[in-house]
């Protein structure tokens, strides 16, 4: 074999070797490629592997009662602008305790609260909280601080709670279940029974009292101007030992004020 046949045999076998290697490789990336998730004949498509199994002790566990029911998360809501403007006029909100949501007992924006804070700091109580619609609570708020506190110091006394409080009920008018539903269902009603002084002294709407009767003339005169009905002793028999205050609207901004003072 001459010098110039050698040479060929040997620059094919070099040839033969590097073509040889080079497929191996190509092999060998392809396949690297497939298990870290890369597709060769789509290489933008990458395909992260999923994270671990999350810890059972530090998933997300549903808030349960005393007596093992779950309940669902929810995020607290955002107070309404009227919520806010009733506790920075002092109102306490609660938690609310009424579920009713949908149909004729759907209360709009409802605020439950038992006390409030007078201008001078001193404190407001109702003998029960009570649910109502926003609106009315501000304007029940109104009339504790700007009327009946006013009224109080006429009589060289402080106003510290009202009594025989009621709110939100789904129920029709005089419980009667032929009768139209009561503003009560709506949480547009407020029932209050009286009134009792820091000194002990207690005023009732009803009755003949001689020395709170100068007291139950001033507070008729308040709620009839304020509230757009107003039912209550000399009414009928199912307000004879209380007031119903309410703000219905109706045509003509109609008012109703029945309350006979003796």
């Amino acid at each position: 074999m001459s010098g110039r046949q050698r040479r060929r045999v040997l620059a094919g076998i070099a040839l033969a070797i590097s073509l040889f290697m080079f497929g191996f490789g190509a092999l060998a990336r392809d396949s690297q490629a497939k298990v870290q998730g890369v597709s060769q004949s789509d290489p933008a498509r990458v395909l992260a592997p999923l994270p671990p199994p999350r810890p059972s002790r530090l998933a997300p566990q549903a808030d349960s009662t005393a007596n093992g029911n779950l309940l669902e998360q929810r995020v607290p809501a955002v107070p309404s602008t009227c919520i806010r403007a009733f506790e920075e006029s002092g109102g306490f909100v609660l938690p609310s305790q009424n579920g009713a949501s949908t149909g004729e007992c759907a209360i709009e924006d409802p605020v439950t609260f038992q006390r409030l804070t007078m201008p001078d700091g001193s404190r407001i109580e109702l003998d029960s909280a009570i649910t109502v619609r926003c609106s009315l609570a501000l304007e029940v708020l109104a009339w504790i601080r700007d009327d009946l506190a006013a009224l109080a110091r006429q009589e060289n006394a402080r106003l510290a709670k009202l009594t025989g409080v009621g709110g939100y009920a789904c129920r029709s008018r005089y419980a009667d279940t032929g009768a139209p539903i009561s503003e009560h269902a709506s949480g547009n009603a407020l029932d209050v029974g009286g009134l009792l002084m820091q000194d002990g002294r207690a005023v009732a709407f009803a009755g003949q009292e001689p020395l709170s009767r100068s007291m139950r003339d001033a507070v008729q005169k308040s709620v009839c101007q304020r509230f757009a009905t107003v039912l209550g002793p000399g009414a009928d028999s199912s307000h004879k030992d209380h007031l119903h205050l309410d703000m219905r609207q109706r045509s003509r901004g109609f008012r109703i004020c029945q309350w006979t003072v003796e």
